[in-house]
């Protein structure tokens, strides 16, 4: 395996806009970057108020009770969204290259609560499916949201950055999974979704009014279709350098989603009963997210020190290892602690890659380059249920926990593969 050697930072403090304006990032990134992961916790807990409990919507309030039935829509829902934006990522990401990453953001802002909100009033599995499809189309506040404070932060500091960001998802998610499950088991699961579009609509107050983009069109600028149709064309040379961080990022969102759909179900099977499932899997998701916090901000510190690539590389192990021992678990206690230790190894392989990908990018591609990024981890996070609920169907949940594990030692072996490409090794 691998071993961490501490490696230089010989970077400016400051980032070249695409116009060739300098500014001082040294004195506004920190509170940029407290606005925007103030708006991305919001954001999180709009994601995580209502969709971890969305089997148990489709069990209690449409009718959905044969068992590998409900493994089929879970996974068609589960999918609908991250395939949708899969497509759609690669072109916002190269508008906000053109035409600024902070409109993007808040444009995925009223996405997410136009989509979510209307989960809340879905009589159908089929509806569900397709207002998944409509979030998938415009939201993605992630690449959004990093392709911003990429581009507003000094190099130096990028890795504690984006793995600052990542903790806004994961602690968001701790806080909305934590009150969702309560809100769900009291007052029914549409409120929650309900809510769930409130926290979007307040993010994109948020950025609205208390956030500010240094940004300078790119020359040549032009209006109107064509510069539309300009900006999306892709860049081609960057595309070529980054395939194989993009191709990886696909892997591990894959990896890390085989089994999330199902964890649910997989509570409820230990619990016993459907009677107070949600809020176990409110605090089993709450407790995840606090692990997904810690590692973000060490992991993404430890990426601003040392390789990224090795420090995925040992991630990944890990990660495989403790996922594999959750096929064997019997008890809920024995689950939250395996839990917690897969989500807190595994949350440090993302941003470890897209630290990677930000130091191989020019900064006037990196919006496009975070879209592609997106594109390929909605790649993953779309086929994974899919690859997972045939799996859950016919061989028992149990077998999800240790395939997926299989494809989490593939990813080490790509990413070192990667490694030895760039000469990294």
């Amino acid at each position: 395996m691998p071993q961490l050697q501490r490696q230089s930072t010989d970077a400016s403090p400051s980032v070249r806009l695409s116009g060739g304006n300098t500014p001082d990032f040294t004195r506004t990134w920190k509170r940029q970057l407290c606005m925007i992961w103030s708006a991305q916790f919001l954001s999180a807990i709009g994601f995580s108020f209502g969709l971890p409990f969305i089997s148990y919507l489709m069990q209690e309030d449409m009718g959905v009770t044969d068992k590998a039935e409900l493994a089929y829509w879970v996974a068609a829902f589960s999918a609908a969204c991250p395939l949708t934006m899969m497509f759609f990522s690669p072109i916002w990401g190269a508008l906000g290259d053109r035409y600024g990453r902070r409109k993007m953001l808040l444009r995925s802002y009223i996405g997410g609560a136009v989509a979510v909100g209307l989960i809340s009033v879905a009589q159908t599995p089929l509806q569900l499916v397709l207002l998944r499809v409509i979030q998938g189309a415009f939201c993605g506040t992630m690449s959004a949201s990093q392709a911003l404070i990429s581009t507003q932060t000094p190099r130096e500091h990028t890795g504690f950055a984006l793995g600052a960001l990542n903790s806004a998802m994961f602690s968001g998610t701790i806080a909305g999974a934590f009150a969702g499950g309560y809100v769900a088991e009291l007052a029914g699961y549409r409120l929650a979704f309900a809510i769930s579009a409130l926290c979007f609509v307040l993010s994109f107050v948020a950025v609205f009014f208390f956030s500010r983009e240094y940004y300078t069109p790119p020359p040549g600028k032009t209006s109107g279709i064509r510069g539309m149709l300009h900006a999306i064309r892709p860049e081609t040379a960057q595309l070529a350098l980054n395939l194989p961080i993009l191709l990886i990022m696909g892997l591990v969102m894959f990896s890390r989603s085989f089994d999330a759909s199902f964890v649910p179900l997989f509570v409820q099977d230990l619990h016993g009963s459907i009677e107070g499932a949600s809020k176990i899997t409110g605090a089993l998701s709450g407790l995840c997210g606090l692990a997904g916090v810690v590692s973000g901000f060490l992991l993404g510190y430890l990426a601003d020190h040392y390789p990224p690539g090795r420090l995925a590389v040992i991630s990944s192990v890990l990660t495989a290892a403790f996922m594999f021992s959750i096929s064997f678990v019997w008890g809920l206690a024995a689950l939250f602690v395996l839990r917690f230790a897969m989500i807190f190894m595994g949350s440090g392989i993302e941003p470890a890659m897209q630290i990677w990908l930000a130091k191989k990018t020019d900064e006037r591609s990196r919006g496009q380059m975070f879209g592609w990024a997106s594109a390929m981890r909605c790649l993953g996070l779309g086929l994974a249920p899919l690859a997972g609920g045939p799996i859950a169907a016919n061989l028992g949940i149990r077998a999800v926990f240790a395939g997926g594990s299989v494809f989490f030692l593939l990813t080490a072996a790509f990413i070192y593969l990667a490694m030895r490409h760039y000469r990294e090794i």
